[in-house]
């Protein structure tokens, strides 16, 4: 059984006391990093080494409540920290987005709303996390990229032949399109992966790949006979 990424960062602490915990908790994890396709003499973003923490999809429940009592006991907020500055209804959205948040800044946020009287408990939680989930499996984050991604494909399908007269490459964009629509997946947050396109528009990306077919042997005739 493969692997899924649990957690990632450009910071290498974050990670390794993410695994620090998982040891503590006998969960088995795997980490690596792009560290070593970076040469320092040439790369000043350090940002860009990423740091990916991975375990079996199966453990992800565990790991992360483990995570959880741990940042839990060792939280302690410090007076001037940012997050005291957010209302109730930002933190709320940290708790809805904890995907989105460290470990400490979502601990921080649920013990702030605490001692703000808010009254979260531990199902509470889970069904914020329930339906954070659903969100990302059914629903994009940016839906009119999505319509604007597959109506370039139908162009391309279209007239992409004839486009490649004056750069070959463009040959290839409805193809890539359809390929990408149809076969690209996401990870959710507990671990599973899914299609990253809903089956309406993988749909598309089919309807995409067969007009590209066809009207690249249209036009490769058409050529071939005016010539």
């Amino acid at each position: 059984m493969d692997k899924s990424i649990f957690r990632k960062s450009s910071d290498k602490a974050v990670v390794e006391e993410i695994a620090f915990i998982l040891d503590q908790n006998n969960i088995h994890y795997e980490i690596i990093d792009n560290e070593k396709d970076f040469d320092p003499s040439f790369v000043t973003n350090v940002s860009k080494i990423v740091y990916q923490l991975l375990i079996f999809e199966e453990d992800f429940e565990v790991a992360n409540k483990s995570i959880s009592n741990y940042f839990a006991k060792e939280i302690t907020i410090p007076e001037d920290y940012y997050l005291l500055d957010y209302s109730n209804e930002e933190l709320k959205e940290i708790l809805y987005k904890k995907d989105e948040w460290n470990e400490f800044d979502y601990e921080v946020a649920k013990k702030i709303l605490k001692n703000r009287g808010e009254n979260i408990n531990d199902e509470d939680l889970m069904l914020l996390n329930e339906k954070r989930t659903l969100a990302l499996r059914n629903e994009y984050e940016k839906p009119r990229e999505v319509e604007n991604y597959i109506i370039i494909g139908y162009i391309f399908a279209v007239l992409g032949c004839i486009l490649s007269l004056f750069w070959g490459i463009l040959i290839f964009v409805s193809y890539a399109i359809a390929i990408a629509v149809i076969k690209l997946k996401k990870q959710l947050p507990n671990g599973e992966r899914v299609y990253y396109f809903n089956e309406k528009d993988r749909k598309h990306g089919k309807n995409i790949l067969y007009l590209s077919l066809a009207f690249t042997i249209f036009w490769t005739l058409l050529l071939i006979i005016k010539s």
